[in-house]
């Protein structure tokens, strides 16, 4: 059974609703799919990585690369009215144990290429659906399942290199994309 269809499986779904051991260790078999060695993915500009969050035993996991400013402006990096792939290298993936609501869209379980659309009060979040796990193919086979939102704040310290953080408190949950001076927050739920 591949990685996909484990976690849409209602075993899988069951062992998540019963334990919080279980909830710890689905979010860490969550894949991040890259090829390349160990060596070389440690030593690349714009290293891969993750960030995961947890809503009522539902995991989301962003699998992303993580480019640096280097004196460059964001505008020219991440042009605004144009689509992103929301990192560098490989396209980045957003997978989900279950039914979630992810930046005001309501998604079933299943692994997602995420783009976004920068723009100001709000940037567009896409996300595409793809059978294929190589980067080139995915980009050429994606098919757009959802659009989403998510709120853009400005930040008073600057973030060189671009990352995503989980972010949660008793009344909500998002992922937080940070780069330069721009903060976007994407709201995660539970599916109703």
């Amino acid at each position: 059974m591949g990685d996909e269809s484990f976690f849409t499986s209602t075993a899988f779904r069951r062992c998540i609703s019963k334990s919080s051991f279980v909830e710890v260790s689905a979010a860490q078999t969550i894949a991040c799919h890259v090829r390349g060695s160990q060596q070389w993915l440690a030593t690349r500009p714009s290293p891969l990585d993750s960030s995961v969050l947890t809503v009522k035993g539902m995991t989301a996991k962003i699998c992303y690369s993580r480019p640096s400013a280097r004196g460059r402006s964001l505008d020219s990096l991440v042009p605004p009215g144009r689509a992103w792939r929301v990192g560098a290298n490989e396209p980045t993936t957003i997978t989900l144990t279950d039914s979630m609501e992810v930046g005001n869209v309501r998604l079933a379980a299943g692994r997602y290429l995420l783009l976004a659309v920068p723009g100001a009060p709000r940037w567009t979040v896409a996300f595409y659906s793809t059978p294929d796990t190589e980067p080139i193919a995915m980009f050429r086979s994606m098919k757009q399942v959802a659009l989403g939102s998510g709120e853009v704040q400005t930040s008073a310290k600057f973030v060189e290199q671009f990352r995503i953080r989980s972010e949660a408190d008793s009344g909500s949950a998002g992922f937080v994309l940070e780069w330069g001076t721009w903060r976007v927050r994407i709201p995660v739920r539970a599916a109703l």
